[in-house]
Formats: structure tokens, C-alpha cells, sequence
């Protein structure tokens, strides 16, 4: 393994022993504070190194800390396209692979024209697919579904990451500013992270910053339409943007997603829409994986999961 520049963005590279050019993978990791340095992210860079893959792990801006923004997709945006072009990659061609938010930045930028044709399989463990959902699921601990609104629990650190990708889409103005420092402050592990700014909310925001913080404390589903409504147009543009079901008439490459039936964070009606409106999406949905971690409970289950990554590895060589 060794530490270089991937673009702009520091990386992790981990090649083969045999001799280039390799097939490559742009791997992806979830909001998780070692970013490139957690031992499993390492553990499965390594695994995929000793399958013939040059694997390429980025420190993405945000991604540590469960925040997505268009600073977030362009930097990975950068590094696959700076990952293919790399002379030991096999055609200038890579495959992305993501693990929760990780999965759904994958998923974006295979969308990216900058890789049109260059993309060779998208490979995504428990993605969301449709941010605006997510925002609600989020807030108010609801799923809008089937109709209807669905009740889904969610860990209170899914509120936090969204509460922090809202205010990054925002200008910078000194209130924003100060609502995010009041979003930095937070305790992500704390059982309800968002009673600091609800017991004590910025005051005197402007047009921007009010609206969001309004939607980030309401708790009341019903309340949710008129407050993402109320949301600058510009906010709400990157929200779709943001959203893979949003530009997924543009996703051509092969698509292999791994999720629970009932995962913890994300629902899998995510991943459904996004195959109702993408042709080369296929779901495995196996109970050997709680969110983005494989378990062993159930042989036929993990029989599954071992399938997905056996699609994903021959699609990305």
C-alpha cells in the first residue's frame, strides 16, 4: 500500500504483484472518521489487490464525517477519471465501488460525462438513491412509500450527516457559517445529536440558513413538503443533483447493489426506484449484511452476498 496523490485529493493505492496494466477500482468508503486508513477499508483493498485489481482509495472531502456535497462528487469525479488514466490501468476504464454513502457517490459519478464509456461495473452496498426522501427519513424518522408514510427509525447519526450536507450546498454567508459551526459542535454518537440546536437554535438567520435549519429541527412528517418548499431553489437543485435516481436515464454501466431487506439506514425502496429507472441495476438482498457490514448467520444469505461480489469483480475486470 502506499500513499499518493490521486488528483487533488490524498490516496491509498494498493497494486497487484503481477505485472501491469491491472483493472482498476476507485473504492469508496462510508462516513467513518479513519477515512482511507480504517482497517477494513484496508483489509478489502488488499483482498482486491490479490484478485489482480489496482485499487485506488481517496479521502474524499466530507465522506469522513457523513456529508455529501458537490465538492464531495467533484473530487471523486477527479479521482476516477484521474484513476483511469493512470498508465498501469488495464484500457483507461475503472470500476467504482462505494459502501453506503460511499455506494451513492459511486453511483453519481458513473453519471459523470467526463467517464461516459469508461465506467466498467458500479458496484454499491446499501446506497440511497433519492436525497430529498433521505432528508425526511432523516428528520422525522419517516419514509414516504406505497402511498403512504412509512414509520422508519433510523440512527440518530443519519440526522447529523444530512444536517451538515444541507448547510455545505449553501452560500457562505456569516450565517450559514454560523449554523454550520453550530452542525460541527454536534455529537453524531449522542442518542438524540440535534437537542443542542433545537434548545438553542441560531438566531437571526437570513433567507438561506432559516429555512434550513427549520426543516433540520421539524419532526413532523406532514410539515416536510412545505419546508423543503421553502428551501432556496438553488439548495433544492443540488439535492437532485445529488440524487443518483435523479440522473439515472444517464447510468449505462452495469450496476450491482447489495442491501438488506430492512437495512438500518437506508430503505430499500432506495435502491428499487433506482432499478425501476435504470436498466442495468441489479439488487442482491441478503440479510448477511447489517448495513454495510457482511455477518454469517445464514449460509444461503452470505451465498448471496459472495455472489454479488463475484458479479462485480468479473464485470470490473
Amino acid at each position: 500500500m502506499e500513499e499518493e496523490a490521486l488528483g487533488s485529493w490524498p490516496a491509498v493505492v494498493v497494486r497487484p504483484s503481477t505485472r501491469p496494466p491491472w483493472p482498476a477500482i476507485l473504492f469508496v468508503n462510508g462516513a467513518t472518521p479513519e477515512g482511507r486508513a480504517h482497517a477494513v477499508v484496508r483489509r478489502l483493498a488488499a483482498s482486491l489487490a490479490r484478485s489482480g485489481h489496482v485499487v485506488f482509495i481517496p479521502d474524499l472531502p466530507g465522506i469522513a464525517i457523513g456529508e455529501l456535497s458537490p465538492r464531495t462528487l467533484g473530487a471523486a469525479v477527479e479521482c476516477a477519471t484521474r484513476g483511469a488514466a493512470v498508465a498501469e490501468t488495464r484500457d483507461g476504464r475503472i470500476g467504482l465501488v462505494g459502501v453506503s454513502i460511499g455506494g451513492t457517490v459511486a453511483l453519481l459519478v458513473a453519471t459523470a460525462p467526463e467517464l461516459a464509456g469508461r465506467v466498467s461495473v458500479v458496484a454499491a452496498i446499501a446506497p440511497f438513491t433519492d436525497l430529498e426522501k433521505v432528508m425526511m427519513l432523516a428528520t422525522t424518522g419517516s419514509y414516504p412509500g406505497g402511498g403512504c408514510l412509512e414509520p422508519y427509525p433510523v440512527p440518530p447519526s443519519l440526522a447529523v450527516g444530512l444536517a451538515r450536507s444541507l448547510v455545505a450546498g449553501l452560500s457562505p454567508t456569516p450565517d450559514v457559517r454560523a449554523l454550520g459551526s453550530a452542525l460541527e459542535r454536534l455529537d453524531p454518537l449522542s442518542s438524540d445529536p440535534l437537542r443542542p440546536l433545537r434548545e438553542s437554535p441560531c438566531r437571526s438567520l437570513g433567507p438561506d440558513a432559516g429555512p434550513a435549519q427549520a426543516l433540520l429541527l421539524n419532526r413532523d412528517p406532514s410539515r416536510f413538503a412545505d419546508l423543503y418548499a421553502a428551501l432556496p431553489a438553488d439548495v433544492r437543485r443540488v439535492v437532485a443533483m445529488l440524487s443518483p435516481l435523479r440522473s439515472a436515464a444517464r447510468l449505462t454501466a452495469p450496476v450491482e447493489i447489495a442491501t438488506a431487506p430492512r437495512d438500518k439506514y437506508f430503505p430499500l425502496a432506495e435502491s428499487l426506484a433506482l432499478q425501476r429507472e435504470a436498466p442495468h441495476v441489479r439488487i442482491t438482498v441478503t440479510s448477511a449484511l447489517a448495513h454495510a457490514t457482511p455477518r454469517t448467520r445464514n449460509l444461503v444469505a452470505f451465498a448471496r452476498l459472495e455472489s454479488f461480489f463475484a458479479r462485480s469483480l468479473s464485470a470490473a475486470s
